[in-house]
């Protein structure tokens, strides 16, 4: 009797210190040495003439060497306009989005960060006009959002690894603006967030509750996001991050364009600080930071990353559109600052997504 009771201890102790380390929904999987990977999605199509294969897909890796930006690992993925990239740690697998043929693409990646090419499916009813994409790992679900200037939406797709050949979105949230990016990983003690940048004269984050946009009807018309938050004096919103750790939420805008197509150096980035409860206060509000002037170069900045991790040297990125570039920028920069970093691209930039574990 006595060794049966202690046997029952043990097992509760043992299954509490696996309930302690278990890890939560939210808790990025650590490698056992530290990564910074930087993923960029490039849109530029080669032409029948072309003399070499577009790589529309780039890795820097380490993206946060001290004193200088790698070059980058490329690979042809040849989609047909790439746009929005993301990577799962727990699937292995990157997901990269393509606007003229609505394709999305999976790709292996090894440990040290090799991509091969797995399958891809097709949404051409829903996807005619992808723009950003992201994985979310507790509800296995990817996220697309399409610009399409008539049906603008979200599109959700359940179990991404396993779809193939022509596939429809599990659920549509048609939306009355147009959105672009997508930010993920917004937590509090009552809801699970997903961030919408909507572009054009809407100057807005849209934030929709994730347990509240996975079950319904399929097709959800003129969605309506749980908060709204509206950046004053802001003129054309574009890419989008948010730092976990740091409560950071970053925000590109591309600024003005002529009529003749030329991009001034009007391009900003917003950093708003304490975002969480800055989200849910919603409202209009002045960042506590931004980064512009004719020292940052910004030109177009279409889209931001962050390194949110401790264990990685931490930067804010910048893709330039206009200049192609990858530009990174101190931390804790402000106003008129220098790039500490530039690196000149050969294609055209859209999409980034930022693995710093």
């Amino acid at each position: 009797m006595k060794r049966s009771w202690v046997l029952f201890f043990s097992f509760l102790l043992l299954t509490g210190i696996w309930i302690a380390c278990k890890r939560s929904d939210d808790e990025p999987i650590y490698p056992p040495s530290p990564i910074s990977r930087l993923y960029i999605s490039f849109s530029d199509e080669e032409t029948s003439d072309a003399t070499t294969t577009f790589e529309n897909i780039v890795v820097f890796d380490p993206a946060d060497s001290t004193g200088y930006i790698p070059d980058g690992l490329g690979y042809p993925s040849n989609p047909k306009v790439g746009m929005g990239i993301t990577f799962s740690p727990d699937l292995g697998q990157a997901f990269q989005v393509s606007r003229r043929d609505s394709t999305v693409t999976l790709f292996t990646v090894s440990d040290v960060g090799n991509l091969s090419k797995l399958r891809n499916f097709k949404d051409t009813i829903n996807l005619g006009s992808a723009r950003s994409i992201r994985y979310n790992r507790p509800s296995d679900q990817l996220y697309i959002t399409n610009d399409d200037t008539q049906n603008p939406s979200l599109n959700i797709y359940y179990m991404p690894s396993r779809l193939a050949g022509q596939q429809p979105p599990k659920r549509k949230l048609l939306l009355e603006n147009r959105p672009w990016g997508i930010a993920t990983g917004v937590n509090s003690a009552t809801d699970s967030l997903i961030l919408l940048t909507m572009q054009g004269t809407t100057h807005q984050i849209w934030a929709f509750d994730l347990k509240k946009i996975a079950t319904g009807d399929s097709v959800v018309n003129q969605a309506a996001p749980q908060h709204t938050l509206t950046i004053e004096g802001a003129k054309d919103l574009r890419g989008i991050t948010y730092a976990r750790n740091l409560d950071l939420l970053l925000v590109t805008d591309i600024g003005t364009t002529t009529t003749e197509g030329n991009n001034p150096t009007d391009g900003k980035v917003y950093i708003i600080e304490n975002a969480k409860a800055t989200i849910a206060a919603g409202g209009t509000i002045t960042p506590a930071r931004v980064i512009s002037g004719a020292t940052t170069t910004l030109r177009d900045p279409i889209d931001v990353a962050v390194a949110d991790s401790a264990r990685r040297n931490q930067f804010i990125y910048i893709a330039d559109r206009a200049q192609k570039q990858l530009l990174r920028f101190a931390i804790d920069a402000a106003g008129d600052a220098s790039p500490v970093d530039t690196k000149r691209l050969t294609l055209t930039p859209e999409f980034m997504y930022l693995d710093a574990r």
